[in-house]
């Protein structure tokens, strides 16, 4: 049995407004892409298939020794695998510790900046290698994103239940931060080396 409910602004009755059905998980704030109900689901096959795509892609071009920009993903990691280790080390923290800290503490900020310092050193770092040039700092920047805003959209996904959409949110957001410290600081330094 189907029952209807009545609406009221103070005494008076009114046409009830219609309701969406949303799903448990609440709507979250975002920064890049509009809000879109329809597309805040959970599609565990689909994220799983994207993160197994990409993980295998990596593997398999460091395997095969493909090159990107002439370089080969080993080439890329070498010169710079502690850094990526601490960019690594930071989200972990991030998820163990930060997520208990208020959203403006400074341990959270500082570990922003610490990642973001992972990236600029490696830019850096790189920069030295005479054949590394712009396209290499644009592929530096990809892998970056792929393993700091990959990984944390990763643990968002699967241990706190966020939709789809708000991943790929939260990974553009975060790519594009990533893009623009690589390249900003990428440029200069390939710019001051060729001077």
């Amino acid at each position: 049995m189907e029952t209807t409910k009545d609406c009221y602004i103070g005494n008076q009755k009114v046409d009830c407004p219609e309701t969406e059905t949303i799903s448990n998980t609440a709507i979250e704030k975002l920064d890049l892409l509009p809000p879109n109900s329809s597309l805040e689901i959970r599609n565990d096959l689909l994220f799983g298939a994207i993160v197994l795509t990409v993980v295998a892609g990596l593997c398999i071009s460091a395997i095969a020794k493909i090159k990107v920009f002439g370089m080969t993903l080993i080439e890329y990691l070498k010169p710079i695998w502690y850094f990526v280790l601490i960019a690594i080390a930071t989200v972990f923290w991030q998820y163990l510790v930060g997520i208990n800290l208020e959203a403006s503490a400074l341990q959270l900020r500082v570990s922003q900046w610490v990642w973001q310092g992972m990236v600029a050193l490696s830019a850096y770092k790189l920069s030295k290698i005479p054949a590394f040039s712009y396209p290499n700092i644009f592929f530096l920047g990809i892998l970056y994103s792929i393993l700091i805003h990959g990984f944390k959209v990763s643990i968002r996904y699967f241990f706190y239940a966020k939709s789809l959409w708000y991943v790929a949110d939260r990974f553009l957001y975060g790519s594009l931060l990533v893009m623009l410290i690589a390249v900003i600081f990428g440029s200069v330094f390939i710019y001051l080396r060729n001077k």
